[in-house]
């Protein structure tokens, strides 16, 4: 009986947490630099246009990367040729260097992802296939230390 009720608390816990996620996607940065010319697109279908959504940009890297913060150029088109870009600002770590991302893991604790929020409770205004492109905008062209980079939407709670 037991196994069954954890199988089913389990289930539900899924259920939960999966029906805030509406898309979620990375993909790895080459050689662990993101060099300037990468510029990731992440492409999703929007049909609900009445409730509000929160974006996030997910940054997974090393203790290896060289600054607390990261700028991004974010470029979000969507249905009907509209196009909205801004510039972003993602903190990474606090003013004495320590990294505000979660560790992941045993064996490569020196990994810390970022769960950044770019958009709090948007609401996209036309339904359609809505893409985000992702630019590095820092001084330098190759940021050592990045593993992989991604976007998030999830449904504002």
């Amino acid at each position: 009986m037991r196994p069954v009720l954890a199988a089913i608390a389990v289930g539900l816990l899924l259920a939960g947490c999966s029906d805030q996620v509406v898309f979620q996607a990375d993909v790895p940065v080459p050689e662990e630099a993101w060099d300037r010319s990468f510029t990731p697109e992440f492409s999703f279908e929007v049909s609900d246009t009445v409730r509000h959504h929160d974006l996030y940009i997910d940054v997974r890297h090393t203790g290896d990367y060289p600054f607390s913060d990261l700028f991004l150029f974010v470029d979000l088109y969507g249905p009907n040729d509209r196009h909205l870009r801004d510039t972003v600002e993602c903190l990474l770590a606090d003013p004495t260097g320590r990294w505000y991302g979660k560790g992941t893991g045993f064996i490569f604790a020196d990994r810390f992802e970022a769960h950044v929020l770019y958009k709090l409770k948007n609401r996209f205004p036309a339904s359609g296939r809505y893409t985000i492109k992702l630019e590095q905008a820092m001084r330098t062209g190759q940021l050592p230390g990045v593993i992989d980079v991604g976007v998030s939407v999830e449904r504002s709670k």
